[in-house]
């Protein structure tokens, strides 16, 4: 076996141009693969991330029934006092568990006198909220909630919808939405600070305000929901099956891919482009090495009938041939492999900013993520790709005549 690869070694050294010249071809699939899987892991990990620490956090506890949207009056399935205290003291024994931030959720009327719009409300507590989410909520205009006094009765709103109202920071508006109990109720809030999610139509319907202040305008104590943001996320499916057998039926658990199908969507939509890319990619590979290991074949026929005439087998000789190509896909892949780590480095360094996606107004840095696992995988499976071309063709060998082969000039 070590004779035949040194002998291998030889023969592409020997054809030194040829070999370049296919190592290259091997080398930029290589490249160009490897930087299309990092721009898609980049993109699925800031999904998730920005998912889950947007406001959605790993999963979500609510009592059953709230998840479903068929409640006919605010907070029909909203956790009361006695229901929290024996929900976060559950919690409280799962040491994964780092942010337990508990939500009003409603809905109602916005207006500032002449003009009103729909809102979709969130109480919050202030401290819990900034300190799970706050890192991913972008204050444009304005100050932050306080969990503070002078804070109760401030609220932050959307930037789009302070467009359409006309309104800013410091200015009052007047909330007017259904109670727990079906009466019409209304409350004058000052706005400390518009938000900007990049989402226009995100940025059009949100509201939010301190969670006493919710209650109070909704003339209950209840809680929607409770969102759960983990340790890590890699460890969060593990998480949510252990809290969702420790809770049992009296609370329902949601993972943040059942609240997100978005992201299952965009995993299957990468996942296909994926599989054509490298397809294509292999395609060219398997091409390429064929058309070299078939010219090689012919330009060394006499070679082939010598050793052949001196008793090796076709089959040894074929070997050859795989040897060939299969040292030449390793080091084209090998190359392309550390090209793409090195573009990757430098292309994250250098924070190009790409067009805003469809239905935002904020442009994306490029940002590629490198996995060495998926690395690891292309730069190994191209050269089986190259070694199997080269097995394929290498099989005119044995239709070679061995005189006619030690004629050819």
């Amino acid at each position: 076996m070590r004779q035949w690869l040194l002998l291998a070694l030889r023969n592409v050294r020997r054809n030194g141009r040829r070999s370049l010249l296919l190592g290259g071809t091997i080398a930029v699939g290589t490249l160009a693969l490897l930087l299309f899987v990092c721009y898609i892991a980049a993109s699925l990990d800031g999904l998730r991330e920005s998912t889950i620490r947007g406001g959605l956090g790993h999963a979500q506890l609510a009592a059953p029934g709230q998840f479903d949207g068929y409640a006919e009056q605010q907070l029909q399935f909203g956790l009361d006092r006695a229901a929290m205290a024996r929900l976060e003291a559950a919690l409280a024994q799962e040491t994964q568990v780092r942010r337990v931030v508990p939500r009003v959720q409603f809905s109602g009327l916005v207006s500032n006198g002449p003009r009103t719009l729909n809102f979709e409300g969130s109480g919050v507590m202030p401290d819990r909220e900034r300190q799970a989410f706050g890192a991913f909520q972008s204050l444009a205009e304005g100050q932050p909630l306080k969990a503070t006094v002078a804070g109760r009765y401030q609220v932050l709103i959307g930037k789009e919808m302070a467009r359409r109202l006309g309104v800013r920071p410091g200015q009052s508006i007047t909330l007017m939405t259904t109670t727990a109990g079906g009466s019409v109720n209304a409350m004058d809030l000052e706005i400390a600070g518009l938000v900007a999610t990049g989402v226009p139509q995100s940025d059009l319907y949100l509201l939010q305000l301190p969670l006493e202040t919710a209650q109070e305008l909704l003339r209950s104590e209840r809680i929607s929901s409770v969102a759960l943001l983990y340790q890590s996320s890699e460890q969060a499916d593990a998480v949510s099956a252990r809290l969702r057998q420790r809770l049992g039926g009296e609370f329902e658990l949601k993972t943040w891919q059942q609240l997100a199908p978005l992201y299952s969507q965009v995993l299957a939509l990468f996942r296909n482009q994926f599989v054509v890319f490298g397809v294509v990619i292999g395609m060219i590979v398997f091409l390429g090495v064929a058309a070299m290991t078939l010219t090689t074949i012919y330009e060394r026929a006499r070679e082939i009938g010598t050793m052949r005439a001196m008793g090796i087998g076709h089959g040894t000789v074929r070997r050859l041939f795989v040897f060939e190509g299969l040292l030449q896909g390793a080091l084209g892949a090998l190359a392309g492999g550390l090209l793409a780590f090195a573009a990757t480095l430098a292309l994250n360094a250098a924070r190009i900013e790409l067009a805003p996606p469809p239905g935002r107004n904020v442009g994306v840095l490029l940002q590629l993520l490198w996995v060495p696992e998926y690395g690891a995988a292309v730069v190994c499976a191209l050269p089986l790709v190259a070694m199997l071309a080269a097995w394929t063709v290498s099989r005119r060998i044995a239709r070679m005549p061995i005189m006619q082969s030690l004629s050819i000039q």
